[in-house]
């Protein structure tokens, strides 16, 4: 089973740390109304990130006009540039981070348009806003128009206040008033009051599930809203007990914004500019040493040029079983979005602040890897018939393994919701870095019997659950895994050595078999055997296959990976991973080399902004 690399959307929201902006200001030479404001994710949305406003107005044939932010996020839009269109009109900012292009809206009604200047901003709470009210991603809003009826003042005043009094606990830790106007007050771009506020919340939208999450990053606390329902029933407030410094955050991002480029810039893994960033005696991420860390990252073509972005940093505290930092220092848990050759995934280091006044990472602090993620999958295989059959599951991928080489775990006990009692994950003798074998029978070594795999589920580390099952495993569910050696004797549990335990927790809830349709790669083909291929000498065209696939046909599915694998008769297996581009169809696969293979496949990888994962498995 390939080794899974965890800094492997079009995202419905997305908000990176250090926000900043202005009142933004317009001139116009006609008479009539002008619309001014600021876009910012977070931070202002620049001419440096190709930020683009496009108006849209509300005629039975939608006409638009577009205007670009400057340096401090300010855009505005002249009474020249909106005369003759019809309010109310809707507002999209286009930008791009990492290469990948996100959207934020907002909406401006006749009343706005009344006191001749108005102030329109656009940000990830006006998004969550005009979702709310229209019970769909803002994005889909925009694209159908047709928002006359529903983007109506009274509507868009009640969804912005219901959403501050949600906000209240963090709008007034901000010196920022509860009865704030979310869609049209004005902001400096100093850190504080609402600048601030953007900085502290990190807003996603679930495009499959319909669900808002509100997570503030100064503690992880979070809210979830169901877009789908009337704006004002979403009554949940956010916590801000426990909230760290927000000063911090802002530097913190800014240190790790600017990493994501060093690493994108390093020449070799020993470059000094970027060890400057790292506790290099300390550092340790999934069992990696930072030598072997580095050069896995610095070695992958993904990276180079830019192509690797740390955003959307989270700030909790530093886990009990972390040892590592100086006394006294101040260091957190820092979680984060790694958008990769324009696909997003979810990783976490610890962060301290050196005597120097730096902040430096230390990885994740854990001897191996101990992931959980959500699954779906789909399998297409031979029946006893030779037809090809076609089934899909959905469940919780369980991913342990030793990628340092050095825990000297046999196997873990993983316990938490939608968890069988007695689930472990075993070594089960396969190499460096694989991932543990599911079971739920008494551990026996490499000899343990593994959870069988299902012609749905044909992967060794799924979990396979219900309907029933999976509307008991939320997003954020916490799960244990206690990491055991087996002291040379794997039939006497009573001399195991505990050698680590952490919590993990779930980024996306699992979907629904209902949710399934649409969520796969379909049309795979390869351009020639893969058992010729195996066969052929290693660099030779013969070894060469071309892959290609149609995409899924649910928007925001990033490709990640293509894993190609060959066995043979005596259950030998060897495959290969190659890294895909967001947007990928088609790939290049030298197959690995292997004496008398007898069947061959491959698996279509994909995420979405919520980290869940997508996995087509087909046999070529």
């Amino acid at each position: 089973m390939k080794a899974l690399f965890p800094l492997s959307t079009l995202a419905a929201c997305l908000l990176l740390a250090a926000c900043g902006g202005g009142g933004g200001g317009g001139s116009s030479s006609a008479s009539g109304p002008s619309i001014s404001g600021v876009a910012a994710s977070g931070s202002p949305i620049t001419p440096a990130m190709n930020g683009v406003v496009t108006l849209k107005d509300s005629s039975s044939t939608p006409k638009t006009v577009t205007t670009a932010t400057d340096a401090n996020g300010n855009y505005s839009f002249t009474a020249t540039q909106l005369a003759g269109l019809t309010a109310p009109f809707m507002l999209e900012i286009s930008y791009q981070v990492g290469g990948v292009t996100y959207y934020l809206h907002s909406a401006a009604t006749a009343s706005d348009l009344s006191s001749g200047k108005a102030t329109i901003n656009i940000t990830p709470l006006t998004d969550l806003i005009i979702a709310n009210v229209a019970h769909q991603i803002a994005q889909n809003v925009f694209n159908q128009g047709n928002f006359a009826s529903t983007l109506t003042s009274s509507a868009l005043q009640a969804g912005a206040t219901a959403l501050a009094t949600q906000l209240q606990p963090v709008l007034q830790a901000a010196g920022v008033s509860a009865s704030v106007d979310l869609l049209h007050q004005s902001f400096q771009a100093n850190g504080n009051g609402l600048d601030g506020v953007l900085d502290a919340l990190k807003v996603t939208v679930d495009p499959t599930t319909l669900q808002a999450t509100v997570v503030d990053r100064l503690n992880q606390q979070s809210i979830v809203d169901d877009i789908t329902q009337a704006a004002t029933s979403n009554t949940s407030v956010l916590n801000t007990s426990g909230s760290v410094s927000l000063s911090d955050l802002q530097a913190i991002n800014l240190m790790m914004q600017n990493l994501s480029k060093e690493m994108s810039a390093a020449s070799s893994a020993s470059d000094p500019a970027l060890l400057a960033y790292f506790d290099q005696n300390n550092f340790k991420d999934d069992g990696k040493s930072l030598a072997l860390f580095l050069q896995e990252v610095t070695s992958k073509p993904a990276v180079a040029g830019g192509n690797l972005v740390i955003s959307n940093v989270v700030l909790n505290t530093v886990p009990s079983w972390v040892n590592s930092v100086p006394s006294g220092a101040t260091a957190y848990l820092a979680r984060f979005q790694v958008t990769m050759n324009k696909s997003p995934s979810e990783h976490a280091f610890v962060v301290y602040k050196s005597s120097a006044g730096t902040w430096l990472v230390l990885g994740d602090q854990r001897i191996m890897r101990t992931e959980i993620d959500a699954i779906a999958a789909q399998n297409t295989v031979p029946n006893n018939n030779g037809a090809l059959t076609t089934s899909a599951c959905s469940g919780l991928l369980i991913d342990i393994a030793d990628k340092g080489g050095t825990a000297g775990v046999n196997y873990a006990v993983i316990s938490g919701p939608g968890v069988p009692n007695g689930l472990i994950a075993f070594n089960n003798g396969s190499g460096l870095g694989d991932s543990f074998q599911l079971s739920t029978s008494t551990y026996q070594g490499t000899t343990t019997t593994s959870l069988p795999m299902s012609s749905a589920c044909f992967f060794s580390q799924l979990l396979a659950l219900s309907d029933s099952q999976i509307t008991a495993v939320p997003a954020g569910s916490a799960y244990t895994v206690a990491l055991y050696n087996d002291n040379g004797t794997p039939t006497n549990p009573s001399d195991d050595i505990l050698k680590a335990t952490y919590t993990v927790h779930l980024a996306a809830q699992p979907l629904l078999s209902t949710q399934l349709s649409g969520v796969f790669a379909s049309n795979p083909t390869a351009s020639s055997s893969l058992l010729t291929a195996a066969a052929a000498a290693p660099g030779s065209a013969a070894d060469m296959v071309n892959f290609g696939w149609t995409p899924p046909t649910v928007t925001g599915l990033f490709a990640t990976d293509l894993w190609v694998w060959v066995a043979n008769a005596t259950a030998n297996t060897v495959g290969v991973d190659t890294s895909l581009a967001a947007g990928d169809t088609t790939a290049q696969v030298a197959i690995p080399s292997l004496s008398n293979a007898t069947s061959g496949g491959g698996n279509i990888e994909y995420t979405d902004s919520s980290y869940r994962l997508y996995w087509t498995s087909v046999n070529f």
